[in-house]
């Protein structure tokens, strides 16, 4: 580890435990007083994040604007999920409007949120992200993310994206760092938590561990609709050069979620791979 790396972590543990102790069990409404409402945007972190299952993530995220339809955080998250550029498009031309009545905390959130769809319509448009702007929104969610997960500890899911952003803006040491000292003990028997630690120590080079972490997930997460532990256990067996037993596990994947980007992603990637062997 570097000195480098071992001075962000100190900055990022310094950052939480200067946050007021009585910020601990601090819960937020996330933007909706609609108790539904909520519940089913919880749901749709649960499934993609825990559970890797996006096309049950979309009907949560869905089922939790019909429960609030005015919900800016709650549009936001199907602007980001959709596949569907002319629905993003005008969720986005909706939110632009209407952003300004949101809080200040879940205008942090929606701002992020609202550059992944501008950045997901210029894609839809083929038309290329400048590596400035992409820049740009990765550092912005990696400080508004951060500054929710200290407001609220609790929450499980923004903290999931704040690490997932520390890892593409710092790498998977900082990440796999600040994973462990971050996530509360409950957060730790999560299916994120466990999957992305064990995918952070593949790609630190530490198979024993990511094996560790793909054990307790499959005790975890035993129905056997959940792609989380078959993800994790593909991208072991790419790092043992298994790539046919890879392919296979995502093939299953993409069989049980055709909407599951990273699983479509690394099936393109394979079978690449595979042809050029």
């Amino acid at each position: 580890m570097t000195y480098k790396t071992v001075g962000f972590l100190i900055l990022i543990v310094i950052s939480f435990l200067s946050c007021d102790s009585s910020n601990k069990n601090n819960s937020y409404d996330y933007g909706t007083q609609n108790d539904s409402a909520r519940y089913y945007f919880q749901k749709g972190w649960e499934e993609i994040l825990d559970n890797g299952r996006w096309t049950e993530s979309e009907i949560a995220f869905r089922k939790a604007i019909e429960f609030d339809p005015d919900w800016l955080l709650g549009k936001s998250m199907v602007g980001r999920i959709t596949r569907n550029l002319a629905e993003r498009q005008k969720l986005l031309s909706d939110l632009e409007a209407s952003k300004h009545l949101a809080t200040l905390d879940e205008r942090s959130l929606l701002d992020v949120n609202m550059l992944s769809m501008k950045a997901a319509n210029n894609r839809g448009m083929g038309i290329p992200n400048t590596k400035e702007s992409t820049r740009a929104r990765m550092l912005l969610a990696e400080k508004n993310f951060g500054a929710f997960a200290r407001k609220y500890p609790q929450d499980d899911y923004l903290k999931a994206e704040y690490i997932e952003f520390l890892h593409a803006n710092h790498g998977a040491q900082v990440a796999l760092d600040s994973l462990k000292l971050l996530a509360t003990a409950n957060q730790l028997t999560k299916g994120f938590y466990l999957s992305y630690a064990a995918d952070l120590e593949l790609e630190l080079g530490h198979m024993d561990r990511a094996m560790a972490y793909a054990m307790i997930l499959n005790e975890n997460l035993t129905d056997p609709s959940f792609l989380s532990p078959k993800m994790v256990q593909a991208n072991i067996y790419i790092s043992m050069d298994s790539l046919q037993k890879a392919s296979d596990l995502v093939d299953q994947v993409v069989a049980a979620d055709s909407n599951h980007m990273i699983a479509l992603g690394m099936q393109s990637r394979l079978k690449e791979a595979l042809k050029n062997q």
